[in-house]
């Protein structure tokens, strides 16, 4: 089980490290610029916002298994993540993004299994 969850974090951590990049920083993007449209002003901001909390995520998945820091660790920034997973489902919807959608439902199992598994080896 241990080993299943860590190819899981490690896959989940690279796509949401892509996910930080693409949010924070290529904004440019054809498609991003109508997800951008649609959303309305804030909408940079709040992709900002996205861009440093995934990353801070996925760093939260990955270090405390590597450094040795206690496990609960992982378990809660994967459940946070589930969350923010969650709701960006519901911007993806509102930008009638349906690749994006699916992605963010594949992520949100993903971290779900996750915060499951670490919180279940744990006790």
């Amino acid at each position: 089980m241990n080993f299943a969850l860590w190819i899981i974090q490690v896959i989940l951590g690279i796509k949401l490290i892509t996910v930080s990049y693409t949010h924070g920083f290529h904004q440019s993007l054809s498609t991003m610029q109508e997800a951008i449209q649609k959303m309305g002003k804030l909408s940079r901001s709040i992709l900002y916002g996205v861009a440093a909390f995934t990353f801070i995520g996925a760093m939260g998945l990955i270090l405390p298994g590597v450094l040795g820091l206690s496990a609960w660790i992982t378990s809660i920034t994967a459940l946070i993540l589930s969350i923010m997973l969650l709701i960006s489902i519901f911007f993806h919807i509102k930008s009638r993004e349906k690749p994006k959608i699916f992605v963010s439902v594949v992520l949100f199992v993903f971290a779900a299994f996750v915060a499951y598994g670490r919180w279940a080896l744990i006790h």
